[in-house]
């Protein structure tokens, strides 16, 4: 039995992010789902309702009166789950097939110290990926992440940054927690900047000038 809680956050997407939930419940009709609308201010709380109502005992829908940005609105998911391990799914992804959460399940469940699961990167510590090396810092792609919710809450949280999971993930490996890669893309589709290409990062002059001192090797 999974003790997963799916989240899907919702920003200014709906066409997309009702795509991922369809695919979702094509494979996991009685997961536990959370929604987040993340302030849209669109018509995307009256499409996304439907799925609450359609499965009540198994959605619960949050809507955010303002945009959080992202890495805020994971934070806020986490905090708001009951379950043992939180997974998460850009709204621009849509699952291909079943299976990968009884699996991503089992290893994190496997040994206390294993704290996140999905597609393994390297990133140095402005947030672009780089090649691994003894400096880089591994990072879980968030668009199909599962982490445990446990160890989250020791660690610093998910931010507003273009990499959002970094501060954390950055502090897990220090502490040695275990950083899993997994073949998602084997079960899912991802798109990629669904909602960035569409409304931005919104990221402002920190943002730019995070991504100048990059350039320059600062």
């Amino acid at each position: 039995m999974l003790s997963v809680t799916a989240v899907i956050i919702n920003y200014r997407t709906p066409d997309l992010t009702c795509q991922a939930v369809e695919s979702f419940r094509s494979f996991y009709p009685d997961a536990d789902l959370l929604l987040i609308d993340n302030g849209s201010a669109d018509q995307s709380v009256q499409l996304l309702k439907r799925f609450e109502t359609a499965t009540p005992a198994h959605t619960r829908f949050i809507i955010n009166s303002t945009n959080l940005h992202h890495g805020p609105a994971m934070d806020q998911a986490i905090r708001a789950s009951k379950s043992e391990l939180v997974f998460f799914l850009d709204s621009d992804c849509i699952v291909r097939g079943g299976g990968f959460l009884e699996t991503m399940q089992h290893i994190l469940s496997s040994q206390k110290e294993n704290y996140a699961i999905g597609k393994r990167i390297f990133m140095n510590s402005r947030g672009f990926d780089i090649a691994e090396s003894p400096a880089a810092i591994p990072y879980i792609r968030p668009y199909c992440l599962m982490i445990k919710r446990e160890l989250y809450v020791t660690l610093p949280p998910f931010n507003k940054h273009g990499a959002p999971c970094l501060a954390n993930m950055q502090m897990a490996w220090e502490r040695r927690f275990a950083l899993h890669h997994f073949p998602v893309d084997e079960y899912v589709e991802h798109k990629g900047r669904g909602t960035a290409s569409r409304h931005g990062y919104h990221l402002g002059l920190r943002g730019k000038m995070n991504h100048l001192l990059n350039k320059f090797g600062l």
